[in-house]
């Protein structure tokens, strides 16, 4: 029993030798065989190459029609611009009217005070003069008084007539050359119709 016992115990390590001699020799094998399959499979791809043109660039028609994009924009940008530019011209222009409206209703403020100063004035004249007039005619005599009239136009005449009291006025009238009486009777009837209506 004991002599198996040593041939088994001596063989162990001679596989183990074996095994390990041939271990260097699978290896290359197992290498040569790596490297064949390598080659018969496709390279890879490296991670950052290109997509295919068609995937990666637009088309033709994309860019075309991208480059009319940018150009309605820029075409209605330049629009936007010139209608501000033009908006901004016609405010100046309103603002600028709008002064000179300004200062010309400001002159004819101005120039209608003077007026109605001047008229009021000559007015005032006026009746100053008027009452003066009528002072005189009702201290002269009817017939001295109805010579001068005669000699006045009707319109100035009636006028004069008219501010006098009725009492002086009528017998003034009586007094005077029958045409000139006549002319200033129509006047005095005009300026009463017309005060009528």
């Amino acid at each position: 029993m004991s002599p198996p016992r040593r041939k088994r115990a001596w063989l162990l390590p001679l596989a183990a030798g074996f095994l390990v001699a041939l271990l260097p020799l699978r290896a290359v094998e197992l290498s040569h065989g790596w490297r064949a399959l390598a080659s018969e499979m496709p390279a890879p791809q490296p991670a950052n190459t290109a997509a295919p043109a068609a995937m990666v660039t637009p088309s033709q028609a994309e860019q075309q029609a991208d480059a009319g994009l940018v150009a309605e924009v820029a075409r209605r940008d330049a629009q936007l611009e010139q209608r501000e530019h033009a908006i901004s011209l016609r405010e100046a222009q309103v603002a600028a009217a709008a002064q000179l409206a300004e200062r010309q209703l400001a002159e004819l403020r101005r120039m209608r005070q003077t007026v109605e100063g001047l008229v009021a004035r000559e007015a005032a004249a006026s009746t100053a003069d008027m009452k003066l007039l009528v002072g005189l005619y009702s201290n002269m005599k009817p017939v001295q008084a109805a010579t001068v009239l005669s000699q006045l136009d009707p319109p100035k005449a009636a006028e004069i007539l008219q501010n006098l009291e009725m009492e002086t006025a009528g017998p003034i009238l009586a007094a005077m050359d029958t045409a000139a009486a006549v002319k200033v009777t129509q006047e005095l009837q005009q300026r009463g119709a017309a005060f009528r209506e």
